[in-house]
């Protein structure tokens, strides 16, 4: 009889070890420290996510998104977040998200407009080429295009091996990148697009 209980208990103990050790290998979803949520059904109008570092309570950044979108969103209590999009469907997705054909990566900075001139780079530049509105420059060896985006604001695109890389000014000291494979040509119809997600998302 001993030694039947005892059977028993190795073998319960034995099962109970491998439950522990299947459940410490399932990945654990833990919020970002720098990240709450808010939804109306606590009460609040606004319905996404805010982020700011620990040692200030004023939100950095504030995003009308789902829960699950704004998990994706990264963010280390810096000046700057980043995340990423699907294009055309503008749905945020992990930055090594499979299948996804179109990325476009997107890195937020909070600026300070005092003194502010995004043209300093190219002052004294003449454009060396003029197409569509479309300018020209370069610029330390490189080419660098510049044009005016639907909003009114000077955008800045420059051509790397299997990407372009945009950066423009949007909102009130908001400096954005965004980055995108190369086989998207059209760099107006980019701009639109990221102009038209940062309206959707950001809650300022």
């Amino acid at each position: 009889m001993a030694r039947s209980v005892s059977r028993s208990l190795y073998w319960l103990g034995a099962a109970a070890a491998v439950v522990l050790l299947l459940y410490s290998l399932l990945p654990t979803t833990q919020d970002s420290p720098y990240m709450k949520l808010h939804s109306t059904g606590e009460g609040s109008v606004f319905t996404g996510c805010e982020f700011s570092s620990i040692q200030h309570d004023v939100p950095a950044f504030r995003f009308s998104m789902s829960p699950q979108a704004c998990r994706l969103v990264r963010y280390d209590g810096s000046s700057g977040i980043e995340f990423t999009l699907e294009y055309p469907t503008a749905e945020v997705v992990s930055d090594d998200a499979k299948g996804s054909r179109y990325p476009i990566a997107l890195f937020i900075q909070r600026i300070s407009m005092e003194g502010f001139d995004a043209d300093r780079h190219l002052r004294g530049k003449h454009p060396v080429a003029l197409a569509d509105g479309i300018e020209g420059y370069e610029v330390g060896g490189f080419q660098e295009r510049k044009f005016t985006g639907k909003d009114g604001v000077s955008v800045y695109v420059s051509d790397y091996v299997a990407t372009v890389r945009a950066n423009r000014l949007y909102g009130s000291g908001l400096w954005v990148f965004y980055q995108y494979p190369k086989e998207l040509t059209d760099v107006r119809a980019v701009d639109e697009f990221a102009l038209s997600v940062l309206d959707k998302l950001v809650a300022e």
